[in-house]
């Protein structure tokens, strides 16, 4: 007899609330077997659909034979869905999910839209705004290059769809080209107050500074890195996806191809956070401190728009990641009357 398929029912992670019971699909995007204080071993795993991530528990059973914990870590790996059954419990004031049965969802009963968030703008319009940033690279080496790069269709259909990172900021389906274009319109409206920066040469940065994040990271959101990505990062990958480029065009002046890998290795600013080189020319300089501000204000964006906690006037730390930043919710939360009104 064929089993019974059971879809999704709607309980999506940003409506859940402690106390709820829980009974859904979601994707698994972290899974690993841990021990608890007592010496028990305990499931602990990262579930996500389209509306955010929340952490599940399984605990051992009492009274239960064998390792229960460790047959049902075996039932699924990293990336499937599961069929989740339990209830919400809050935890140092974070939410998470008491999982007390679960299985691998079956082939039909979910679609892989209601696991992945994506970018709010069309992808269309994206894709247009790009081909328009491209066109912008006057310099026709330059310009050759990122056209190199981006002509590639195994490439550019992965970088279309890629997050920007697994959970900091634009961790979404097309997040990483939403992210290269705020970049660039930013650029674009700055780049008349610097007249000693080479323009083009800075749209160059923009465009190509995290294209090593198609090799980083899993193709889908929110899952963890590949095994390059962990041994190697984006910004080497990225750079040698660069070079690679520029050796295969005829001609290709050799200070372009050092101030370019330059904007590609230096771009995160700092070695202590992964920048194997500090930036060492203007446009470096500039690209860096651009990328750092459009990435921590989208985590500042994306952190107070997945705040449930209306009665608290800042979000939780662990909110925003890696960051460890509270942010102020109040004036952010007010209508515009209220933030100008007379004291």
């Amino acid at each position: 007899m064929p089993e019974e398929l059971i879809g999704h029912q709607g309980q999506f992670i940003d409506t859940l609330k402690e106390g709820d019971r829980v009974t859904e699909h979601y994707r698994v995007v972290r899974k690993s077997v841990k021990t608890s204080r007592t010496g028990e071993p305990y499931l602990d795993v990262d579930l996500a659909d389209r509306t955010g991530m929340l952490t599940g528990r399984l605990f051992q059973p009492r009274q239960a034979g064998g390792d229960t914990v460790r047959s049902f870590a075996e039932i699924f790996q990293v990336g499937d869905a599961i069929r989740v059954h339990g209830r919400v419990d809050m935890f140092q004031g974070k939410l998470q999910i008491i999982v007390e049965k679960l299985r691998a969802s079956r082939p039909g009963e979910v679609e892989d839209s209601l696991f992945e968030k994506a970018s709010a703008r069309p992808l269309a319009e994206m894709e247009t705004e790009l081909l328009g940033a491209i066109g912008a690279v006057g310099d026709p080496m330059l310009r050759a290059l990122v056209e190199r790069i981006f002509g590639d269709p195994d490439f550019h259909a992965r970088w279309a769809v890629a997050p920007a990172a697994t959970r900091l900021h634009h961790a979404y389906r097309h997040g990483l080209l939403e992210h290269t274009l705020s970049l660039f319109r930013a650029a674009e409206m700055l780049l008349p107050n610097y007249p000693e920066l080479d323009a083009d040469l800075v749209r160059v940065g923009v465009l190509l500074h995290d294209i090593g994040k198609t090799e980083e990271l899993g193709k889908r959101a929110g899952e963890e890195y590949t095994v390059d990505g962990t041994l190697m990062g984006h910004v080497y990958l990225g750079a040698r996806r660069v070079e690679r480029a520029i050796e295969s065009i005829d001609g290709f002046p050799d200070e372009s191809r050092r101030l370019v890998l330059h904007l590609v290795l230096s771009h995160h600013g700092e070695k202590e956070f992964g920048a194997p080189i500090e930036p060492a020319t203007g446009e470096a300089v500039f690209l860096h401190h651009l990328d750092n501000l459009d990435a921590k204000l989208a985590n500042a964006r994306e952190t107070m728009a997945a705040d449930r906690n209306e009665a608290a006037p800042f979000t939780d730390l662990w909110a925003s990641g890696a960051i460890g930043r509270r942010y102020y919710k109040g004036a952010a939360r007010a209508a515009p009357a209220e933030r100008n009104a007379p004291e």
